[in-house]
């Protein structure tokens, strides 16, 4: 007896892809600082004004204590799409007589704007 192999057109074995699968990122990385600040003062008005003023809209502010006896107003800040070089930085030559506290640098994903 004799094997004889035949080909036909009607098998055909699965294609795989070789390349990787590029995978879309869906969010961006954005940078975050977190640092606290304390500014002279018995009212959060002008030290919120003044911390807006240096540090633009990529700023979130928390007034974490006033301290009347003391007359000091103390921030939790959050800025992003900033080092944190750059946020002490346009602090220390905005507010005079501010006192940088712990100072956090870190990041946030944001979903992509397609």
């Amino acid at each position: 007896m004799m094997l004889t192999s035949v080909a036909t057109s009607q098998i055909s074995a699965p294609r795989t892809s070789r390349e990787p699968r590029i995978r879309r990122r869906t969010h961006v990385v954005v940078p975050l600082v977190i640092i606290d600040v304390t500014v002279p003062g018995t009212s959060s008005a002008s030290g919120r004004r003044a911390l807006h003023a240096a540090l633009g809209d990529d700023l979130r502010l928390y007034v974490v204590t006033v301290d009347n006896q003391h007359e000091r107003v103390g921030f939790r800040v959050e800025v992003t799409s900033r080092s944190l070089d750059d946020v002490i930085g346009l602090l220390t030559a905005t507010l005079d007589r501010a006192t940088l506290g712990r100072a956090q640098a870190t990041v946030i994903r944001r979903p992509r704007d397609y």
